[in-house]
C-alpha cells in the first residue's frame, strides 16, 4: 500500500461524533494536522502518490459495474444496502409521509448498482472547488460526475426540494460529487429565517431518511465539511480581489455571508450532528491548509472504495483464444 498519510483510519480521525455532543465547531481545529507526521512537502508528495491508488480504486468500481458477474454484483450490493438499518413500523410510516410518493417515485427510477457520493460542504472559500480539481480530478472523468446546487429555479421551487438532487445522483459504477448539496435547502433557510423551526426540523429529518434510502439503493455516502477559520477565509477572499484571474470566483454576496459567519457555523454544528449516521457519516476536516484537507478527502474516498472489496472482473472469454485471434489478424 506504500506510505500511509495518516497514523489512524481517516474515517475515525475526522468523524464528527468524535468531538462529542452537542457538537460545537468552535471547538474543532481548522489548522491542526491531525494524525499526520510531517509537513507540507510530505503531504503534497503523498497527495500525488495516493492519487494513483484512488484512480485504480475508482476504475475497479467502474469495471465492476461494466463486467462483473451477477453473483459478484449481489455480494457487493449486499455490503452496501445492509449498512442502513430498517426502522420500526412507526418509523416506516413517518418515513413514508416525510419522503412522499414524489420522492420515492423519483428514487425508484434511479437504476440499481453500487456508486459513491461525495458530499462537500463548507463556508465560501473553504476549498470545495480545489478539492474537486485536485482530488476528484485524478480519477477517470468518464466515471465521475460533479454537480453543484445553488438557488433553486422557479420550476424547482414548485417541486419537492429533493427532486433536483435525485436528478443529479451518480450513475451505478460512478463516483459522484456534490459541490454544495441537499444540505443547502436546510442551511440557507435556517440562516435567513425563511422557514419556521418546525419546518427546518422536519427537513433535517427528511435528509436523514433520504440518505438511508440512498444507501439501501447502493450508494456509499461520504460527507465532508471543510472546516475553515474566519481568518483564513478572509485571506482567501482578499486574494481573489488581488488577482485578476481570480475575480470571477468572487461574488459581492461573499462579504454579506462573512457577516453571518458565526451564525453559519452554529447552524452547521447542529445540522452536522443531527444528520451524522453510521451509514452516512459526517467528517469534519481542518481546511486552513489546502494540501491537508485535500489529502484527507482523498483518503476518505480511498477507504470508502476499498471497503467494497472490489476485485477486477473475470474475463467472460478465453484469453488465449483471443490472443491467438489478435496475433493472426
Amino acid at each position: 500500500m506504500g506510505d500511509q498519510p495518516f497514523d489512524a483510519d481517516p474515517r475515525g480521525i475526522f468523524r464528527a461524533d468524535w468531538w462529542g455532543s452537542p457538537l460545537s465547531l468552535d471547538d474543532v481545529p481548522t489548522r491542526r494536522r491531525l494524525e499526520f507526521s510531517g509537513k507540507k512537502a510530505r503531504g503534497r508528495r503523498l497527495l500525488a502518490e495516493r492519487a494513483e491508488v484512488l484512480a485504480e480504486a475508482q476504475e475497479r468500481l467502474w469495471a465492476h459495474q461494466a463486467a462483473a458477474g451477477e453473483q459478484t454484483r449481489r455480494v457487493v450490493m449486499d455490503r452496501l444496502v445492509h449498512r442502513a438499518p430498517r426502522g420500526e413500523a412507526t418509523e416506516g410510516e413517518r418515513a413514508s409521509r416525510l419522503l412522499t410518493a414524489e420522492v420515492t417515485g423519483a428514487l425508484d427510477e434511479v437504476p440499481p448498482g453500487p456508486r459513491v457520493l461525495l458530499v462537500l460542504q463548507g463556508m465560501d472559500a473553504a476549498g470545495k472547488g480545489g478539492t474537486v480539481k485536485h482530488v476528484v480530478g485524478s480519477m477517470d472523468p468518464l466515471g465521475v460526475s460533479v454537480a453543484g446546487f445553488g438557488r433553486p429555479t422557479e420550476a424547482e421551487r414548485r417541486e419537492h426540494f429533493l427532486r433536483r438532487i435525485i436528478r443529479r445522483l451518480p450513475a451505478p459504477g460512478h463516483v459522484g460529487v456534490f459541490d454544495r448539496s441537499h444540505y443547502e435547502d436546510v442551511l440557507v433557510p435556517a440562516v435567513t429565517g425563511t422557514l419556521s423551526p418546525e419546518a427546518l426540523a422536519e427537513r433535517t429529518e427528511v435528509l436523514r431518511l433520504f440518505e438511508a434510502e440512498l444507501v439501501r439503493r447502493g450508494v456509499a455516502v461520504v460527507k465532508v465539511f471543510l472546516h475553515l477559520s474566519p481568518q483564513e477565509q478572509l485571506e482567501r477572499l482578499l486574494s481573489r480581489l488581488d488577482r485578476p484571474e481570480k475575480h470571477w470566483k468572487y461574488d459581492p454576496s461573499d462579504a454579506d455571508a462573512r457577516a453571518d459567519f458565526d451564525l453559519f457555523r452554529t447552524v452547521y454544528s447542529g445540522l452536522l450532528e443531527a444528520t451524522d449516521a453510521d451509514w452516512a457519516p459526517w467528517h469534519v476536516v481542518p481546511a486552513d491548509r489546502k494540501w491537508y484537507s485535500r489529502l484527507a478527502v482523498q483518503e476518505l474516498l480511498i477507504a470508502t472504495l476499498e471497503d467494497l472489496e472490489l476485485g477486477w472482473p473475470r474475463a467472460g472469454f478465453d484469453i488465449e483464444t483471443e490472443r491467438q485471434r489478435l496475433l493472426s489478424s
